[in-house]
C-alpha cells in the first residue's frame, strides 16, 4: 500500500510562515509591493500560486514566464531561513496515524505537495517528520496537481522497485485539489477538515472517507484495512 500525505492542512500549520515568505522575497526581488491577500494557497501548487501572486501585484502576465524561475528560488530560500519548529502545529493525529503506517509492513509512505520540494523538506523538517516519507511528488515537479501521483508513484518504483497500482495508493489531503488528484491517478481519496476548505465544499468533491480529522487513527487505519486486496 502506497499512502500519500499532502503537508499544509492535513500534516501541519505554519502560522503563515508561507505566505509572509513569498511577500517578502517577491517585494525584495522585484522592488515593489506584493499583494497575496486575494490569492487561496489551499492545495494548489506553489508556481500557481506565486503567478496569482505576481498577477495580483500588478505584474503583465507576459511578463511572468520569464520571472517565475527566479521568484520561485527567491521565495524558496526565504522560507527556509524563516521557518523554525517554532512555527509548526502539527495536526491532531499525525503523529500517531504516521507511526503506526510505517510500522506496517508492506506499507509504503510518501508525500504529494503542491510546495516545492525544498520547502517541502523543510516543512517536515521542522516537524521532524522528514525521517519518515521515503519519496514524494511536488510542486516543482509540475504546475499541474493532477499530475503529480504519477511521478510519486514512478518515484516509489525507482527507490523500491515496486511498482504500486493507483487501486493500492490512498492519497490524504484537506482541499478539493488533493480528492481530484486522486480521482485522475485512479487512487482513494481521503479528504480530512483540518485545512481552510469548509466540510461542505468538501463533500461536494465526493471524497472515499471524509474525517474531521486523523485523531483517532483508527479511522483512516480501518478504511485502509477494508480496501480490495490486489488482484
Amino acid at each position: 500500500m502506497f499512502v500519500v500525505f499532502d503537508i499544509d492542512g492535513t500534516l501541519m500549520l505554519t502560522r503563515g510562515v508561507g505566505r509572509q515568505a513569498i511577500e517578502a522575497a517577491l517585494g525584495r526581488h522585484l522592488g515593489r509591493h506584493i499583494q497575496s491577500e486575494t490569492v487561496s494557497f489551499s492545495g494548489r501548487t506553489d508556481p500557481a500560486i506565486l503567478t496569482d501572486v505576481l498577477l495580483a501585484s500588478g505584474v503583465p502576465g507576459d511578463e511572468i514566464p520569464e520571472l517565475l524561475p527566479q521568484a520561485l528560488l527567491a521565495y524558496e530560500r526565504e522560507l527556509c531561513l524563516r521557518l523554525g519548529p517554532e512555527h509548526v502545529d502539527l495536526l491532531p493525529g499525525v503523529e500517531s496515524l504516521v507511526e503506526s503506517l510505517s510500522n506496517r509492513p508492506a506499507t509504503h509512505l510518501g508525500i504529494l505537495t503542491g510546495n516545492l520540494e525544498g520547502t517541502a523538506r523543510a516543512k517536515l523538517r521542522a516537524a521532524g517528520l522528514d525521517s519518515l516519507f521515503g519519496t514524494g511528488a511536488y510542486g516543482s515537479d509540475n504546475e499541474d496537481r493532477n499530475l503529480l501521483p504519477a511521478i510519486a508513484q514512478e518515484r516509489l518504483l525507482l527507490a523500491t522497485g515496486i511498482d504500486m497500482p493507483p487501486d493500492r495508493t490512498v492519497i490524504i489531503g484537506d482541499t478539493e485539489h488533493d480528492v481530484a488528484c486522486s480521482r485522475a491517478h485512479g487512487a482513494w481519496a481521503l479528504a480530512v477538515c483540518t485545512g481552510f476548505v469548509p466540510r461542505a465544499q468538501l463533500e461536494a468533491s465526493r471524497p472515499d472517507l471524509l474525517l474531521e480529522s486523523l485523531d483517532p487513527p483508527h479511522a483512516v487505519l480501518t478504511f485502509i484495512d477494508a480496501l480490495p486486496p490486489p488482484d
